[in-house]
């Protein structure tokens, strides 16, 4: 499989001479990103190159983020500078599938973020949703040394998280949010085997939800 992206070292630096065999998250949100969507959004799309490698699987595309690259507009796709804090400036029951990855946890308020996405998206609309694990294994042994684990190395504490999510926690988040969840992924070093028991083996979290 083509990578999207260079894998954090920073949880899997301890195989990290296995890590040409790991899949990026990005791979694996493509891989649920199995079929072709009139209108996309996605949010939180950092530099935009997310969308443009899988523009063939849409029509007309949005990237909202607040460094989004609004000089890179293209034919099908455009970019916005937005605070995803705020609400979403998209018109209601306008969009096919929203796509977030490794934002959700960056935002004041979860509840609000999957309010407004439910909002936009048309009647049967899909989400594709990326989080990080805090439940991890990796991450409970930090715990139980007393050490708050770091997801990446942006400044500021823990990076700039506001909130930390394990598998039932955000399940339970997006179901109540007016979502069904039909499809649960990974990334990292053999994903599928890891999902036999998520909670403790994932690293991140990959949901695959549809409105209701």
């Amino acid at each position: 499989m083509k990578k999207t992206g260079k894998i954090d070292t920073l949880d899997l630096s301890w195989y990290r001479f296995l890590l040409p065999f790991a899949s990026h998250r990005l791979d694996r949100v493509a891989v649920l990103w199995n079929r072709h969507y009139s209108v996309v959004l996605d949010l939180g799309c950092g530099n935009g190159d997310f969308l443009l490698q899988n523009r063939q699987k849409f029509d007309r595309a949005l990237g909202m983020d607040l460094t989004a690259p609004v000089a890179r507009q293209i034919s099908r796709v455009k970019f916005s500078r937005h605070d995803l804090n705020n609400a979403l400036t998209v018109k209601t029951g306008t969009v096919d599938l929203a796509v977030s990855i490794s934002t959700i946890e960056y935002l004041l308020d979860p509840y609000y973020f999957l309010r407004e996405i439910r909002r936009v998206l048309k009647p049967g609309g899909e989400l594709i949703l990326h989080t990080l694990n805090l439940a991890f294994i990796k991450r409970r042994l930090e715990l139980g040394l007393g050490r708050l684990p770091t997801f990446n190395k942006a400044p500021g504490w823990q990076g700039g998280i506001v909130h930390n999510f394990t598998w039932p926690t955000i399940e339970e988040l997006v179901s109540d949010s007016g979502f069904t969840i039909t499809s649960r992924s990974c990334s990292g070093l053999l994903p599928d085997l890891r999902l036999l028991w998520p909670n403790l083996l994932c690293g991140d979290i990959i949901l695959k939800a549809i409105k209701k």
